[in-house]
């Protein structure tokens, strides 16, 4: 009897590779999209989308193949490095295997629709805003100006022009560094590049290293619209913040003489919001102070906005 088992289980065994092979089959033909299916789905999107629409792809491991049918006008920095969600109106999810973000959880659904292989459905923002100034357009020496502060003292930070350098490949892997930026004598700098979080989403940001040893980087940001709050994220590069610690690094926001409000970043927690209330400056336009801080140069990247709700 044991001999029969012993048959009867080797005779199985390369039925159940025949049956692997054709669940394989299956898995990389006939439930795949074809290219077909993703150019007939980007023109379905590319003739519904507004401007400010977010396109999403579903799941986060098709984005690649997302970006590369749907290009810079869908899915360009502004909408893959967004810093969240929360300042779009619409979006537009192209899913696979009926796939879903969870960024759109809490969303109205508005329609859906397939093509081919793929499904395009269309969301609605239940809480939409209205973004008055986004510091990330500001970062120019006509709109900003930096200044190292040590010891009660002010030494300016000179503005830069020259190539970019990416973070690179390989690992570890270091923050981009921007070609337009503003420099200081420590060595720290402050412009615009893409955050590798944590989560292992890009993020455009500010990134403004704190030159430790008890210094500051103060920012100032003329001509900025305040609204009924200030909203922004902070991060550290990855390779930095996938070890917890207690390294904090702080930013205090100010604006017509009085503090907005202080957030803290604690290494190890990701990319992660703020929102400070000021609807006793909603209609005023002014400058706005943030003064960083922290016990080194970290790859620290921040971003914020004025916002109001949408009318």
């Amino acid at each position: 009897m044991k001999k029969e088992l012993l048959v009867w289980a080797l005779a199985a065994v390369p039925l159940v590779g025949v049956a692997e092979l054709a669940l394989h089959v299956k898995q990389t033909t006939a439930d795949v999209a074809s290219d077909s299916d993703w150019r007939s789905a980007r023109a379905s999107v590319s003739a519904d989308a507004r401007t400010g629409d977010l396109v999403l792809f579903a799941p986060f491991w098709a984005d690649p193949i997302g970006r590369e049918f749907f290009g810079d006008e869908l899915a360009g920095l502004a909408r893959e490095a967004r810093p969240d969600e929360t300042r779009f109106a619409r979006a537009f999810e192209v899913a696979v295997h009926g796939a879903h973000r969870a960024e759109l959880d809490g969303w109205n659904k508005l329609s859906e629709k397939r093509v081919g292989k793929l499904a395009i459905s269309l969301y609605a923002n239940p809480a939409p805003v209205q973004v008055l100034t986004d510091v990330l357009a500001l970062v120019t020496p006509a709109r900003m100006s930096v200044s190292q502060v040590q010891n009660n003292a002010e030494v300016p930070c000179v503005w830069q022009r020259g190539p970019g350098q990416p973070g690179g490949l390989g690992v570890p892997q270091g923050p981009a560094v921007p070609g337009e930026r503003f420099v200081c004598s420590s060595g720290t700098y402050v412009g615009v590049a893409v955050l590798h979080g944590l989560d292992h989403h890009p993020h455009s940001c500010v990134f403004a290293s704190p030159p430790g040893n008890g210094g500051s980087l103060r920012i100032k940001v003329s001509g900025v619209a305040f609204g009924q709050s200030l909203h922004g994220h902070s991060g550290v590069q990855w390779l930095y913040e996938r070890t917890p610690s207690l390294e904090r690094i702080e930013v205090a926001f100010s604006a017509f003489g009085r503090p907005l409000g202080q957030n803290v970043h604690r290494v190890g927690s990701g990319w992660t919001g703020f929102e400070f209330p000021t609807p006793e400056l909603a209609g005023k336009t002014g400058e706005l102070t943030a003064d960083v801080t922290g016990s080194g140069p970290r790859a620290y990247c921040f971003e914020f906005d004025t916002r109001s709700p949408a009318p």
